[in-house]
């Protein structure tokens, strides 16, 4: 028998004579590749259904984004139609088509008296990529005249947007005269735009375009009714560079010019007989705080500062300079208004609530909650 370390075994056995004996790593080599490919098979199958579940999780996911846009869309929808009734005083029946960024939607409006003399049928389909839905609501359609307050601009005398200016407001828009904007200038209004004379120019509004609306009147208190209800009486000028605390409900009087930056807290109104100029920028120091400016003369917001309040102009101007930032809204009765470059409005809606309405004695021009249609 031939020995070496490195060849076969070779052994004679009674019944079959010689015979080549294999060494055990063979057998164990091949053992170890169907473990292997066995594994790899049960990886695959793993990574195949984790695949999948994701797949499902995604496409979920986008089928619950798809809805809440439709939603959105419907409500945007039926606003729309009411405010369309009550505030532009359309004819019934009437249809609309509105196309927003995040889609398109179209409505019918008509009367139904089986719920009230008043009561509007609205009708709307909205459609985001290639999804559609429609909702129907009865709403309240009297009448009502706008107020001041529920917009983020609103100038009693002529808007102008010169060459080279560019005004963004989130909110809605409206003048008692004219709304103009010059060649190479730029007015966006992420709302509604409406005048009580004419549009002349581009304007850029996500909602509608109105001319020749109805004249909203001047619904606020004058200086001298603020003067008598002051809870805080100041004279002459004051300057508050660290920003400003005030009880709930007060009203702060200033017989001289204000200059102002910080944080202000508190829900109030400040009062001023002269000007006032933001030396800074000015924020809210929790969610509950709401501020609302009187201001006999002049306001002015420098070059790219951010401010917080609702800024009444009751006998001057309003200057924003170039990047200001106003957080509020702004309301001109007689005065212009003074673009020194770009410059931002952004309407807080809370303008409107219990604290704005009691100090100055503004009635509740707010929409009512919507109304599902109720079953035959």
């Amino acid at each position: 028998m031939r020995h070496d370390a490195r060849a076969h075994f070779w052994c004679k056995t009674p019944t079959h004579g010689v015979r080549l004996l294999t060494p055990p790593a063979r057998h164990q080599r091949g053992n170890t590749y169907v473990i292997a490919l066995l594994i790899l098979v049960v990886l695959g199958l793993s990574a195949s259904m984790l695949g999948w579940s994701a797949l499902v999780r995604t496409r979920q996911a986008q089928a619950k984004e798809t809805q809440m846009r439709l939603d959105s869309l419907l409500v945007s929808g039926v606003t729309y139609a009411r405010w369309a009734r009550c505030y532009q005083n359309r004819n019934l029946p009437f249809t609309f088509t509105l196309n927003l960024s995040e889609g398109q939607v179209t409505g019918r409006v008509s009367a139904n008296n089986r719920y009230g003399k008043n009561a509007l049928q609205v009708q709307v389909t909205a459609t985001y990529k290639d999804q559609s839905k429609t909702l129907t609501r009865i709403v309240d359609g009297a009448r009502k005249a706008r107020s001041t307050t529920e917009f983020a601009l609103f100038l009693d005398e002529e808007l102008v947007v010169d060459s080279g200016k560019r005004l963004v407001l989130k909110g809605d828009l409206h003048a008692n005269n004219n709304i103009r904007v010059q060649p190479g200038g730029a007015l966006i209004v992420n709302g509604a735009a409406s005048s009580s004379r004419q549009i002349i120019g581009a304007v850029n509004a996500t909602l509608y375009k109105e001319q020749w609306g109805q004249i909203v009147p001047d619904d606020l208190s004058d200086i001298n009714d603020l003067r008598m209800r002051a809870t805080q009486l100041i004279l002459g000028n004051l300057n508050l560079p660290f920003g400003l605390t005030l009880a709930h409900r007060s009203i702060y009087y200033v017989r001289g010019n204000l200059q102002l930056r910080g944080t202000l807290r508190g829900n109030a109104i400040v009062a001023v007989e002269g000007n006032l100029e933001f030396t800074g920028d000015t924020d809210y120091a929790d969610p509950d705080s709401l501020y609302v400016f009187f201001v006999q003369g002049n306001i002015r917001v420098p070059a790219g500062r951010r401010v917080a309040g609702l800024l009444i102009s009751l006998d001057g101007n309003v200057e924003l300079g170039n990047g200001a930032w106003v957080k509020g809204g702004i309301i001109i009765l007689d005065g212009d208004l003074q673009l020194q470059g770009d410059a931002t409005m952004e309407h807080d809606p809370r303008v409107n609530a219990d604290l704005f309405r009691e100090l100055t004695g503004l009635q509740d021009h707010g929409i009512k909650p919507l109304v599902p249609v109720p079953s035959p």
